[in-house]
């Protein structure tokens, strides 16, 4: 009595575990995020860290246990979501941008769902909140790495994920950069 219902976490990992072939790289994993926490996997080289990201997107198949996002089974043993349909976004450590693809072309490919004018409308939203209006017929390689970096962000905001998951995205930048971009994904992410 006068106790506070639980709210059921956005985020829940059960006992998660990878395996390839005879190499455990992540053994029996739990943890939950509440909607508006942040959370961090800390832990040496080669440890498992991006492994454990890539089965929460989807990127990989689990071994064992189980991965829920709002209330509904995204993984187990036996089912595997598709990365597409789980409406989580991901910023990789390289920023995986597509070279061929201007920043418009980035920002927008997870957005064909949308009809034409809300796709160009949510691009340019996009540019401005990370602030690269005017670079959209830009190509990747035409970037510095902190403009690179916030393409991958943007591209990863796009279609209003439900959780966005982070990879080491500033660990290639400069020191000012990283301080500057940090706080820029901070605000981003408060909004």
């Amino acid at each position: 009595p006068g106790s506070l219902p639980m709210t059921p976490p956005l985020l829940q990992l059960d006992a998660i575990s990878q395996r390839y072939a005879r190499q455990t790289v992540v053994d029996q994993l739990s943890f939950s995020l509440q909607r508006g926490e942040i959370g961090c996997l800390l832990g040496g080289s080669g440890c498992g860290k991006t492994t454990v990201l890539r089965c929460i997107a989807g990127f990989e198949t689990l071994s064992a246990g189980r991965i829920v996002l709002d209330g509904q089974l995204l993984a187990d043993a036996r089912l595997h979501t598709p990365a597409h349909t789980r409406q989580i976004g991901m910023v990789f450590q390289d920023y995986g941008l597509f070279p061929h693809l201007t920043v418009a072309g980035n920002i927008g490919f997870g957005l064909s769902a949308l009809a034409r004018d809300e796709q160009a409308q949510r691009v340019s939203d996009m540019l401005a909140l990370v602030g690269l209006t005017g670079l959209a017929d830009s190509y990747p390689h035409e970037l510095s790495g902190g403009q690179q970096q916030r393409v991958a962000l943007a591209r990863a905001l796009a279609p209003r994920p439900r959780v966005l998951l982070l990879d080491e995205p500033l660990s290639a930048l400069d020191a000012k950069i990283r301080v500057s971009l940090r706080n820029q994904i901070r605000e981003i992410q408060q909004q």
